[in-house]
C-alpha cells in the first residue's frame, strides 16, 4: 500500500511528464482539453499533482498529444527517478 507522501510524489511525477509532453507538442491546456475532451481544469489538476488519472484519461490525453500512452508512463517513470 502506498502512503500519502509517496502518492503525492507519484502524482507530481505524472503531472510533470504530462506538462513536458504537452509543451513539447506546443499545446496549451485549452488546446489539449479540446483535442482530448478532458476538462481543462482537470488537466491543470493532473499537471499540478492534485489528481490521479484513470487509464481512460491517460489514453485520451495520449491520443490528443499524438503519442503512445506508454510514452506518458515512461515520462512518469523518468520523473520518479529524479
Amino acid at each position: 500500500m502506498t502512503n500519502h507522501c509517496n502518492k503525492s510524489i507519484e502524482l507530481l511525477a505524472f503531472g510533470r511528464a504530462l506538462r513536458k509532453t504537452r509543451k513539447e507538442k506546443e499545446l496549451t491546456q485549452d488546446q489539449l482539453s479540446l483535442y482530448s475532451r478532458v476538462d481543462r481544469s482537470y488537466i491543470s489538476e493532473l499537471e499540478n499533482g492534485e489528481k490521479a488519472p484513470t487509464l481512460l484519461t491517460i489514453t485520451a490525453l495520449a491520443r490528443a498529444l499524438h503519442v503512445k500512452a506508454s510514452l506518458l508512463i515512461e515520462g512518469y517513470e523518468r520523473e520518479l527517478e529524479k
